[in-house]
């Protein structure tokens, strides 16, 4: 008897107003190396050519007019249009590697008891010279010890990092549509709170660092969806997660010229904080840990060379 066929694979791309970075997007999908079954670009009312960039790549276009959707909402959307039971969600700014769905449904379908499985990022922007290394995305090895209280004090999964259990996501909740930034954190904590993921220690994806990226650490200033969360298990995470944030915002107020911000930050995150030693160890170990992920990522650039040569078709 002949083994049975690999479980299909769709992929879901939440998208608005980028029609030329979706193109390059699009383009990495189809020269995967385990093709996806069909492709889903949940388009938030975009009004540049989106449509046509959609329509040349021969995906689905699951289009909301209204353009009220938030990236959760498109998440969601695409999720419940695939026909898969394995869903692969990337940005439309981010870039596969053509092995990445092969590399992560060979992950996850070892793992009958996983709901997602992950893989590494680059963190990367391109100049008139080529790309630029901003570092590798993905826990340390010390990290995957513990890794739920790891992926509470950040996130750790790149965005375009991650195959999960479609079926399953989805009667869970899926992406919480009140969340509008670090939504796919608490997406990937919600899973993990119930199933330990699969981690693949290989680059899947590129995140692609440019002028119209949402994220900045400032968004979590005031309003952290993470320790929003009330179950028990992570209250002894929060010192680890409050020493991220701390080290994250302190860079960004130094990179800012900041130092109103930079002191404000150290009050409120270090100084009122009744664990002072463990946020501060927290802090210095992102700190550490940044460092070590910016030299792992120079080095891809420069020694990859099959790697290297890849990326610079985009």
């Amino acid at each position: 008897m002949s083994p049975p066929e690999p479980a299909g694979i769709s992929v879901v791309i939440p998208t608005k107003n980028r029609a030329e970075l979706l193109r390059q997007t699009l383009r990495s999908v189809h020269e995967q190396s385990l093709p996806a079954v069909e492709v889903i670009v949940a388009d938030d009312g975009s009004t540049d050519d989106t449509e046509h960039v959609i329509r040349t790549a021969g995906a689905r276009h699951v289009h909301n007019a209204a353009g009220d959707w938030g990236p959760s909402a498109a998440r969601n959307a695409g999720m419940r249009a695939a026909e898969s039971e394995y869903v692969s969600l990337i940005d439309s700014d981010d870039l596969l590697h053509p092995q990445a769905l092969e590399r992560l449904h060979e992950a996850l379908d070892s793992r009958s008891d996983a709901l997602f499985a992950f893989g590494q990022g680059l963190a990367a922007h391109r100049t008139t010279e080529g790309w630029v290394s901003e570092g590798v995305i993905g826990p340390r090895p010390e990290e995957l010890d513990d890794f739920l209280c790891s992926l509470v004090a950040h996130n750790c999964i790149p965005s375009g990092g991650g195959l999960v259990r479609r079926t399953q996501a989805l009667a869970l909740g899926g992406f919480d549509e009140d969340v509008v930034f670090a939504e796919d954190h608490a997406f990937w904590l919600l899973l993990a709170l119930h199933s330990e993921p699969v981690y693949v220690s290989q680059i899947v994806c590129i995140h692609r660092r440019h002028l119209d990226n949402r994220w900045t650490p400032r968004f979590l200033a005031d309003n952290d969806p993470v320790l929003a969360l009330t179950d028990k298990r992570l209250a002894r995470c929060e010192p680890r997660r409050r020493g991220m944030q701390l080290c994250e915002l302190s860079i960004d107020a130094v990179h800012r010229r900041s130092p109103r911000e930079l002191a404000a930050t150290v009050m409120r995150l270090l100084l009122r904080e009744p664990y002072r030693p463990q946020v501060l160890r927290a802090a210095t170990e992102c700190w550490r840990m940044r460092r070590e992920a910016a030299a792992e990522g120079a080095a891809l650039l420069a020694d990859g060379t099959k790697f290297r040569e890849w990326l610079a078709t985009y």
